[in-house]
Parts: C-alpha cells; structure tokens; sequence
C-alpha cells in the first residue's frame, strides 16, 4: 500500500477517533447529569435513560471503540534503549511515550464501553421491573382497603395468600434496591473512567502535532473541546498541540489556522477564524 495513503488514513483515523471521544464525553455527562437529578427526585425508574444509553453504546461508544482497537491494539512495543546512543535512547523513551498514551487510549475506551454496557442492563432492570412492583404495591393496599371498607374478613386461605404476596414483594422490592445500587456504584465509575480517558486523550493530542486532520478537526470543534476540558481549553490545547517551529502566529488558534491553511486541501470549515 502506498505509504502517503497510509499516513493519511492513520491521521485520518486518530483525528475521528479524537473527536468521537470528546462526543462521548459531552453526551454521556448530560445522561450522568440527569441520572443524579432523577435519582435525589427519586424518580430514576421514569428518566429513560437505558434508551439513551443505548444510542450512545450503538453508536458514538461503539464508533470510538472500534477505531481505537483498529488503530491501536496492534502497535508495536519499544525495547529498553539498553546499548543505544543518546540519540537511539531519546527516539526509543519518545516512541515508549506515544506507545504507552496510546494502548491506555485503548485500554480505557475499552473498559468505558463495557461499562456503558453494564450501566444500561442496570438501569433496564430499574426501568422495567421497578414500576410494575409499583403497581403491584398499589394493587395490595387497594384490595386490603376494599376488604377493611366492606369489613370483609380475609378466610385462612386468603390470609395464607397474602402473606406469600407480601414475601414476593418484599423479594422484589430488595431486587429494586439492588438495581438501583448497582446503577449508582456502575455510574461512578463510568465516570472516574470518562474523566480519565478525557485526560489521556488530551495528552495524546500534544504529541500529534504532525497530524494536521487532526489539528484542522479540533479548530472545527473548539465548542466541543471547551465543552469537555473548560473554558478556555480550545486555545490551550492549540498552543501546545502548535509549539513546534513548523508553527506561525501569536496564538495557539493562529498557529493552528496558518499550518491547517498550508497543509489542507479543504479548510472552508474554518475560513470564518481569524
């Protein structure tokens, strides 16, 4: 394959990967966010959040996953340096540096999905079975009101009965609670893992500063890498990601405009920039 095309379809590939991460990142912070308001209103099972978990699992998570098992997965590992001159020592701790950020990529991302997943099975549990057992409740205080209204006793049997209603309820009620459990425990640390794979990417995208799809997609997204990392976060990002010579302007987003704008083809995403 020729090597060009295969350069830029790598540049390509970390450039999607990268804004699919940072996707992920906005749209499962609204789920985690509504999932705490509906949790303190104490109304998690009627949120619909499975349903937006699942878009989310076969889509953007499921995008992001792939591609970072397509791009990194198969990387190669460095040796030690051990013999080497200073220059051989220097080239092999930089391509131990990119080879370790990116297999955590994959390693992280990895275990996000499969959590996503987890999470989802937990709120279906909440959502589908914890109202029935609702109406279920209802359905039994209902019958007992009608009995103590009509003064109707209740014969041996019944009374058997209800007592075997009440055990399964009080089963499925302590199931409902373990659902819900499982749900916050999955949350937190789908989380701490959003959090964490947010920072690698970060770091990742420093040392991709030859990667001008990549520097032509963040100037695209500026809204969105301030959405994940802060206000201010966009210029930050540039000015490191464009510290090299090869880089022109007062600016990180200058920088990143004058270098997109020599080694793009198509920049009419960013024309507006000044």
């Amino acid at each position: 394959m020729d090597v060009t095309f295969e350069t830029r379809r790598h540049k390509e590939g970390v450039a999607f990967l990268v804004v699919k991460s940072l996707r992920v990142a906005v749209t499962f912070r609204g789920i985690a966010n509504d999932f705490r308001a509906l949790l303190e209103a104490g109304d998690l099972a009627r949120g619909g959040l499975c349903d937006r978990l699942r878009e989310l699992t076969e889509s953007l998570a499921f995008d992001q996953k792939e591609k970072a098992h397509l791009l990194f997965r198969n990387e190669k590992r460095y040796g030690s340096g051990a013999g080497a001159d200073a220059q051989d020592m220097r080239s092999a701790l930089a391509g131990m540096k990119v080879s370790i950020e990116r297999r955590t990529i994959d390693s992280y991302v990895g275990t996000g999905f499969h959590l996503l997943l987890i999470l989802q099975e937990a709120l279906y549990q909440v959502e589908r079975y914890a109202p029935e057992l609702q109406k279920e409740r209802e359905e039994i205080q209902r019958l007992l009101a009608m009995a103590d209204a009509s003064s109707y006793h209740f014969t041996e049997e019944e009374r058997a009965e209800l007592a075997r209603l009440e055990t399964v309820e009080g089963i499925s009620s302590a199931l409902a609670r373990d659902s819900v459990d499982l749900a916050k425990r999955i949350m937190g640390r789908c989380e701490t893992v959003m959090t964490r794979t947010a920072e690698v990417i970060r770091r990742f995208i420093v040392s991709a500063s030859d990667n001008e799809i990549l520097i032509l997609n963040l100037l695209e997204n500026r809204d969105l890498v301030e959405n994940v990392y802060g206000v201010g976060a966009a210029e930050a990002v540039l000015r490191d990601l464009c510290a090299g010579p090869q880089f022109v302007g007062p600016t990180g987003v200058q920088r990143a405009l004058s270098f997109v704008r020599t080694h793009c083809g198509n920049v009419t995403g960013v024309a507006s920039i000044s």
